[in-house]
């Protein structure tokens, strides 16, 4: 035993020393990829390619170096999968709209739990479009004002606390504030559940929420610089927190149920199943393009030409034999609604008080347009929150200065020539847009770092570059929920502003410190 078991030792040892310099012939044979093709971009590390620099410092912040050294077209590495940056706006045309059929996937992210990778974020090629088609009415402007009163009452409950805490004089938090009245609005907007986050931060399904965005980011690490056979090989899967996922399936199990027992809400859920149960297929492409211009005032946060619209009529103009959304599909969407609208839109609400308090001539130019938009009863209704160019400028220039997301991505499916550029993205590579880069440069902004509405006013949208401003996404595979982010912002904002000020104070952070591996552009200080 005892001569088998060294010998066995031996052809291991043997084995493994040998076939060393095929392993590193695997891990490195691609790292002269964008060389050979005269890209230019970041010299890659074995095994991590250039993953180890979005360790060290925050993604939107590299970005902005990348493109100042090696322009707006440049090669990096996901492990050692080949990975192209594209910040040149006609090229984005061709991937997100004029090309979209090519490019209509995201990178394949699985997570641990089979409903959360039925969700439309997560999902891809025909089951994306029919759940997309499906679900696109839900959010047209004529849903979203069912939803608007629901939205008011929490906001009622906000001003409130934060009446109490002006009248002590206190500094606030303000990211972890609106973190709590995001949340009770998607609570209510989703599960017609009221959870009043202020006063019970220990609610189970405000606990739940906040665990789910509890996340290892060294288990993600093998997702991104893997090979992707390799991680559906060894069945790599993101890690989100298991037990509060339940719970929030569990609600919305049971909500359903009760749905199904005749009980009515004009909340998401309710929209879902009321669009489910509807053969409207046939005509959600014309109502969703009719909607897109029924708020002119938003018009800039997508692009509506001839070019868009062909796209999204190739895209959803399809008969699918399946019309329907499963309970496990419709479990997996209210479960995207609850994270997506809580932690991005408490971000961008958190950016935009952080403004605000170091702009005071912008704070007082957005009094004075919102209080005279309220009624006598200290009411404002919808058409009238939409009509307010300046309040939508203000939080214009927040999104372009803190994009929720600093990268976009698509997936090539099949080979495709990028423009002129003479360079082919081959079927399974992956592209990566910078957002935050491209809202950050000065070719597209001037003084790209100073916040200045005024860019955003609609006498000077004529002067923004198409594809360059776009913290939704833009093209097909936007994102579906931004009305009603717009909508709850503006809300929050306007009845803040028509009574509060917002100003800085010694624990104030100048510049913004960004976190390192989060999905979301996330301050450090809140």
């Amino acid at each position: 035993m005892i001569g088998l078991f060294g010998f066995s030792l031996f052809n291991l040892a043997v084995g493994f020393l040998t076939s060393l310099p095929l392993i590193y012939w695997f891990l490195t044979k691609n790292n002269n990829y964008w060389k050979k093709l005269g890209v230019k971009g970041p010299k890659p590390i074995p095994i991590f390619g250039n993953f180890l620099e979005r360790c060290q410092n925050p993604v939107p912040l590299l970005d902005v170096e990348y493109v100042k050294k090696y322009g707006n077209i440049f090669g990096i590495f996901n492990g050692r999968d080949p990975t192209l940056m594209v910040a040149e706006p006609e090229l984005l045309k061709q991937i997100l709209v004029k090309e979209f059929h090519k490019f209509s996937n995201r990178r394949e992210l699985r997570t641990e739990h089979p409903i959360i990778n039925k969700n439309l974020f997560n999902s891809m090629g025909e089951d994306w479009k029919r759940m997309r088609t499906i679900m696109s009415p839900t959010f047209s402007s004529g849903k979203l004002r069912k939803m608007y009163h629901l939205v008011e009452q929490c906001l009622e409950e906000y001003l409130g606390h934060l009446d109490v805490m002006a009248r002590d004089g206190k500094y606030i938090n303000a990211k972890l504030l609106h973190q709590n009245f995001t949340f009770d609005v998607i609570a209510k907007c989703a599960f017609a559940t009221k959870t009043n986050s202020q006063k019970d931060p220990n609610n189970k399904l405000v606990a739940a929420g906040r665990k789910v965005f509890i996340f290892s980011a060294i288990k993600m690490i093998p997702a991104f610089i893997f090979p992707k056979f390799l991680n559906k090989m060894l069945n790599i899967r993101t890690n989100l927190v298991e037990a509060p996922n339940e719970f929030i399936f569990d609600l919305t199990r049971h909500m359903l149920k009760k749905r199904r027992d005749g009980e009515k809400s004009n909340d998401f859920l309710q929209l879902l199943i009321d669009a489910n149960a509807a053969d409207n297929n046939n005509n959600n492409n014309n109502n969703n393009n009719k909607d897109l211009s029924a708020d002119k005032i938003d018009s800039h946060h997508f692009i509506e030409g001839e070019d868009e619209i062909e796209a999204a009529k190739q895209t959803f103009n399809t008969n699918f034999a399946n019309k329907t959304l499963t309970e496990d599909e419709i479990i997996a969407q209210s479960w995207l609604f609850l994270l997506a609208g809580f932690e991005t839109t408490a971000t961008t609400l958190g950016h935009l008080s952080y403004e605000l308090g170091l702009n005071p001539d912008v704070q007082e130019k957005l009094h004075n347009e919102v209080i005279n938009a309220f009624d006598l009863d200290g009411k404002i209704n919808y058409e009238t929150l939409q009509s307010l160019p300046y309040l939508d400028a203000v939080i214009s220039e927040t999104l372009r200065m803190y994009p929720a997301l600093a990268r976009l991505e698509r997936e090539a499916g099949e080979d495709v020539k990028l423009g002129d550029t003479g360079i082919t993205v081959f079927k399974g590579q992956l592209i990566e847009i910078p957002v935050y880069a491209i809202h950050r440069s000065e070719r597209y902004y001037k003084n790209a770092d100073t916040f200045t509405p005024e860019r955003f006013m609609p006498e000077n949208r004529k002067d923004l570059v198409p594809y360059a401003y776009m913290p939704f996404g833009t093209g097909p595979r936007n994102c579906i929920g931004m009305r009603f982010a717009l909508m709850e912002i503006k809300l929050c904002i306007a009845h803040i502003v028509k009574r509060f000020r917002f100003t800085k104070c010694a624990d104030t952070e100048m510049p913004i410190k960004f976190m390192n591996l989060t999905p979301l552009m996330t301050a450090e200080s809140f």
